[in-house]
């Protein structure tokens, strides 16, 4: 696949005012989810993450990758050896 071994997306961390959750996103996969604090948000970004890339994989589908690499906080995830 030519791939490395890990990927890295940029995470948005906000909290939503109305909830009080912090809700933890990735705008370049639209993918987001919430916590009650920020390492819950990350945790469950990151299971959902792994679940998106591996569909994926098993869809044959391309891995997206960041287009630029601001400043900011980013998620890393390791590739399953079979997505490698």
């Amino acid at each position: 696949m030519g791939m490395s071994s890990a990927l890295q997306y940029r995470v948005l961390v906000t909290k939503d005012e109305e909830t009080g959750s912090v809700v933890a996103e990735i705008p370049t996969l639209h993918l987001a989810d919430y916590g009650a604090d920020v390492p819950e948000a990350l945790d469950r970004l990151r299971a959902m993450l792994t679940f998106h890339l591996d569909c994926l994989h098993e869809e044959g589908k391309p891995f997206p990758v960041e287009q630029e690499k601001e400043e900011g906080f980013y998620l890393r995830v390791n590739l399953p050896a079979h997505a490698a």
